[in-house]
């Protein structure tokens, strides 16, 4: 009896080493930066002129950092701790230049955060020809909310209906503009709720996401990762330097680590 659970033991240690990695394991980490808009007015604090876009961009590749689609990330096709994904919120007008001046020349596919309210009426946001074209140029879509409301829990408990609007109406506007129904969800101002998170899953959001200005690494085969509040980065002109400065350090660590490893007799 005890050679038989023996047997078993080493059984079941032996073979998770035979398959492989688990997916946990093998999956790839990514910081998700969160840009706005490309006016280069000055008068936003997350507003940048296109030189310095491209300055930060060919300064995270020369660190050794990848580019990759949050469409690639969630699914799990993307290896080691150094991506980067870009999104872009808002759907501002300047988005198209930036993206067929800086973002496609470097192979950058963003994924865009829509409020469908403002497309194509008024000079504030992208025409709605425009985003199907950014679209079928390979960048994502997600929705930003329907008029780019707080979805905060005061915000349910002082107009549920309002609050539900933004969510509910969001998916088929979305869907009408350009053919797609959005799966990802971007939480207006960067803070969700309970609420908005129950809602978003009734009307098959799959991913919301949250935003601060603090540096996450985000493992999408985590099985701990909360799938309606998985953290994004703003990019501020105030912190942008730290940003660089933080991913240069992990940078370091992470290659420290991987000669330490190889060094091993």
């Amino acid at each position: 009896m005890r050679l038989r659970t023996g047997i078993l033991a080493l059984t079941l240690f032996l073979v998770p080493a035979c398959l492989g990695p688990s997916p946990a394991f093998a999956a790839g980490k990514a910081y998700i930066l969160d840009y706005h808009t490309f006016l280069a007015s000055g008068a936003s604090s997350m507003d940048f002129d296109l030189e310095t876009i491209a300055g930060q961009l060919d300064r995270f590749a020369a660190l050794g950092y990848r580019f990759v689609s949050l469409e690639d990330a969630i699914a799990g096709r993307i290896e080691g701790e150094a991506n980067i994904v870009v999104t872009i919120d808002d759907g501002h007008r300047t988005v198209a230049e930036a993206h067929d001046k800086v973002f496609a020349p470097r192979g950058i596919r963003p994924t865009l955060f829509i409020y469908p309210a403002v497309i194509g009426r008024t000079g504030f946001s992208l025409g709605r020809d425009e985003l199907r074209r950014l679209l079928a140029a390979g960048c994502g879509l997600g929705s930003h909310g329907y008029h780019h409301e707080y979805l905060t829990a005061r915000a349910f408990a002082e107009d549920p209906r309002k609050a539900r609007g933004e969510i509910e109406r969001t998916g088929p506007a979305l869907e009408r503009l350009t053919g797609t129904r959005p799966r990802l969800f971007a939480f207006p101002f960067g803070v969700g709720s309970a609420e908005a998170e129950e809602l978003l899953a009734r009307n098959g959001f799959e991913y919301a996401f949250i935003a601060g200005d603090s540096l996450v690494a985000v493992d999408f085969a985590d099985p701990t990762l909360k799938k309606l509040a998985v953290p994004r980065t703003i990019v501020y002109r105030w912190n942008a330097i730290l940003i660089l400065a933080e991913l240069e350090k992990r940078n370091q660590t992470r290659l420290s680590r991987g000669s330490a490893e190889n060094s091993r007799p």
